[in-house]
């Protein structure tokens, strides 16, 4: 009797301390949740106020009044939808051939029989650690023919050993068995890599594409160093930095007044939460969609091989 209710006790002390700690585990989380979308709900909120309703004290939780004057702003320039275009485009195609070209890496490096394999993969890693810098690749775009050409966006980007790396762990985790019963059945290794592999590859997949998505929207570097002069191939997150360049000058100068125009009801800081929403935006869209598969691609690539 005696050791049945120490027992007991003990239970009952490791279920009042897993209750605390799923307590404070809760509090925690709900804190954290919202020390990160409080201060995106202020930029929100600023994007569609007035100039005069918006508070440097304190954090805004609703408009004092509802107004698109920033969004005009923003959309007012006939570029916009060049440059969305253009993001768009890049975000797609750059994608689409870094999956490709990384996913045919990764497979092949799959393959145990594949001379000097090893070799190989320390000459790919070689790039990842140094770099040539920002001149020498200036120059080397230049040679190749590619500024102010749209394949700046895309071919540069369009491999990366460390995605490869994570796809081919990933590649090795799939059981071996099916690619040995296929082979059996006549299919050739592209047949096995396109109704095999791939299929079954759609967490890595998903959690690379995520990431190349990301970065191809949201970069503008590139197209200031290698596309500058050509209007036709300004991408938005460009355009819209050099729109809050022009602004932020503007209100500095004796002319800023005059310069913002009719839109009194606009400031650099509306303009700036404005532009951010509409560059956040198509990522917060797109992200709920892979999110099923980005925990176990990042998990299973990065342990297993």
């Amino acid at each position: 009797m005696a050791r049945e209710q120490e027992a007991k006790k003990i239970k009952m002390k490791q279920s009042v301390g897993s209750r605390i700690f799923d307590i404070c585990n809760t509090v925690f989380m709900v804190v954290f949740c919202i020390t990160i979308l409080l201060p995106f709900w202020d930029v929100v909120v600023r994007s569609f106020s007035r100039a005069q309703d918006i508070s440097y004290m304190h954090i805004n939780l609703f408009p004092k009044v509802w107004t698109l004057d920033a969004y005009k702003y923003v959309f007012q320039d006939n570029e916009i939808i060049t440059a969305f275009v253009v993001s768009v485009l890049r975000t797609v195609i750059g994608t689409a051939i870094h999956i490709i070209v990384c996913c045919m890496a990764a497979y092949s490096l799959t393959r145990t029989e594949m001379p000097f394999r090893r070799f190989i993969t320390a000459v790919l890693l070689i790039p990842m650690f140094f770099s040539a810098g920002m001149i020498p690749m200036y120059l080397n775009m230049k040679r190749l023919g590619l500024l102010n050409n749209f394949l700046v966006y895309v071919l540069p980007t369009g491999f990366s050993i460390y995605n490869t790396i994570i796809i081919r762990n990933y590649f090795f985790s799939i059981d071996k068995g099916m690619e040995e019963a296929a082979s059996i059945d006549g299919a050739s290794q592209v047949r096995i890599f396109a109704s095999i592999i791939m299929p079954l590859s759609k967490p890595v997949i998903a959690t690379v594409s995520l990431w190349q998505m990301v970065g191809q929207w949201n970069s503008w570097f590139d197209n200031m160093v290698y596309c500058r002069r050509s209007s036709n191939l300004i991408t938005l997150q460009y355009l819209l930095r050099r729109m809050l360049d022009s602004l932020t000058a503007a209100t500095t100068t004796a002319s800023g007044p005059e310069a913002i125009g009719s839109l009194v009801d606009t400031n650099p800081d509306t303009i700036k939460a404005a532009t951010t929403i509409l560059v956040v935006l198509p990522i917060v869209v797109i992200y709920p969609f892979l999110q099923k598969y980005f925990v176990k691609g990042i998990m299973v690539g990065a342990v297993k091989g």
